[in-house]
């Protein structure tokens, strides 16, 4: 079989594994099945392939995809959150450097795949931009996946105990709304004619969206390929965010759909699970000392920034603890309505978060890197 056979085979695979893992709900569930499956593939055949080129459009449809999240209501409160940021950000700088560093001091690993291997952005972001700067991609999304299935292995549970205990002890009080989430104009409670006119609304809104999302894939495109023509350190992802969150601050959010987002998380994982042979499987000893020191690096840059910024701040605790998790901002999101917590503003800081590690984080390495 020829290369594009194997491409398509590998592609075939990825996507199965990719939609099992979405369905299973687990943490970047799409991208670990589908890595998961090609590297089974790629064991048992080694004929596992991915045309390079198809992972720059995944990081313009991943920088895509974040910009669209920007919209012109997240500017306006930003002037609310900017000291939480700002000390939110100076902080993933200094403990990214610091644990970045310590594995490679106390490891076998390179200083690229050590610095992205902590950097607190998105799983597939940053191993999909990894290895333009010569990090090993493969360990920098082993690594970056512990991160995140730590997080929602250990930290739900642990964030729910340490807000209650803090709320009772403040005698605060949440109150929630259970009329608020009943849908009273359920279409079964509505006449036919009724039902037929919200079908057709909600019809119209969707095609509308879906317009204005290839009119921004588009755009995005055209920005991310012009800043990797010009070489700009992930320049594809850098270009198509920008563009997409200036659009999006002046035309309005734009609703990414579930399955695109499916399919691009099963390309990331796709490429990450051929990036990983026999002989790397045989070499992950050589992740033991790294993922003990992400561990210890986990938990000292949640709770040390979050209960730093409480102090400085007087933000709510909950809303501390939620914005420094590196984890999804829907992730993030959804944990901060079951502990009623100011989902909203939580929303914006998690996207400010990874907007940020997305546009600086690669240079700012780039330059730390050129030192080695």
């Amino acid at each position: 079989m020829q290369t594009w056979g194997w491409l398509a085979v590998t592609l075939l695979v990825a996507l199965t594994g990719g939609i099992i893992g979405y369905k299973l709900k687990l943490p970047a569930g799409a991208m670990l099945g589908a890595m998961f499956f090609v590297v089974i593939f790629n064991l048992a055949t080694e004929k596992g392939y991915f045309y390079s080129d198809i992972r720059v459009g995944v990081q313009i449809l991943s920088g895509v995809m974040i910009g669209s999240r920007i919209g012109k209501k997240d500017i306006l409160e930003l002037k609310q959150i900017i000291l939480p940021m700002v000390i939110l950000l100076i902080s993933m700088v200094i403990l990214n450097i610091t644990f970045g560093m310590a594995i490679y001091r106390f490891s076998d690993l390179d200083v690229a795949t050590s610095l992205f291997a902590t950097a607190p952005g998105g799983l597939s972001d940053m191993a999909l931009i990894s290895e333009e700067l010569g990090a090993n991609p493969a360990y920098v999304g082993l690594l970056q996946l512990f991160r995140i299935l730590t997080l929602f292995t250990f930290f739900p549970s642990l964030f729910k105990k340490i807000v209650i205990s803090y709320r009772n002890k403040k005698g605060i009080v949440v109150e929630t709304d259970a009329s608020a989430a009943t849908d009273t104009a359920s279409p079964a409670a509505a006449g036919t004619g009724e039902t037929k006119k919200i079908a057709g609304i909600k019809e119209k809104l969707l095609s509308q969206n879906m317009l204005r999302l290839y009119l921004l894939i588009a755009i995005g495109s055209i920005a991310g390929l012009f800043l990797r023509y010009l070489n700009v350190t992930a320049g594809a992802m850098v270009g198509s965010m920008i563009v997409s969150a200036v659009f999006c601050v002046f035309k309005g959010k734009i609703d990414f759909p579930a399955n695109l987002r499916v399919v691009m998380q099963s390309l990331s994982g796709a490429y990450l699970g051929t990036q990983l042979n026999r002989q790397n499987i045989m070499q992950t000893r050589e992740l033991v000392v790294p993922l003990l020191i992400m561990f210890v690096g986990i938990f000292m840059f949640v709770f040390a920034v979050s209960f730093f910024m409480h102090k400085v701040t007087g933000l709510d605790l909950a809303v501390c603890l939620l914005s420094s998790t590196p984890g999804g901002v829907s992730e993030m999101s959804l944990l901060s309505e079951d502990l009623g917590a100011d989902t909203p503003k939580i929303a914006i800081m998690q996207t400010v978060r990874l907007f940020s590690v997305i546009l600086t984080f690669p240079a700012m390495l780039s330059v730390i890197i050129s030192f080695f």
